[in-house]
């Protein structure tokens, strides 16, 4: 594969029905077996089964793909890309410390899986945040109040 990553997408309405027909397929439990043209047959371990399930049902929900390796370099901009942010606040965490990143030359890189564990934390932060949210909205007694709306 290299270090470049590989962007999957169905290319054309014969491919996206063959993905949808596949994904019908593979919802199903249980071992599976790849067979290859020479119809030489070989047992996909549970791992490459679950990555290949995961794969076609992006792909059959019409979401582009994108394989790369976890020790991937991506630029500051790349990141904030995939984080959804602007490549400032990026960098601001970066300089933070909240975002292991290293310099290649005057540049600063992300390794993929600093991002990916990054992304999961601050995803998990929100969660627990809302979550506190909640609790405290709910021991305030704020739902047992009701207004009533005047439709008048």
């Amino acid at each position: 594969m290299g270090t470049q990553a590989i962007r999957i997408a169905p290319q054309n309405e014969e491919e996206t029905q063959a993905v949808k027909k596949l994904y019908r397929m593979l919802i199903h439990d249980g071992a599976a077996a790849l067979v290859g043209p020479d119809n030489t047959r070989i047992d996909l371990p549970p791992t490459v089964y679950q990555v290949l399930r995961r794969i076609i049902e992006d792909m059959q929900q019409g979401k582009a793909v994108a394989l790369m390796p976890v020790m991937e370099e991506l630029s500051t901009q790349a990141a904030a890309d995939m984080l959804g942010v602007s490549r400032q606040y990026l960098v601001n965490e970066l300089e933070s410390g909240k975002l292991k990143f290293h310099r290649a030359g005057t540049h600063r890189r992300i390794f993929f899986k600093d991002l990916c564990d990054y992304k999961e934390a601050r995803e998990r932060n929100r969660h627990d945040a809302i979550q506190r949210i909640a609790q405290k909205s709910e021991e305030s007694g704020i739902y047992d109040t009701f207004v009533p709306v005047d439709e008048s």
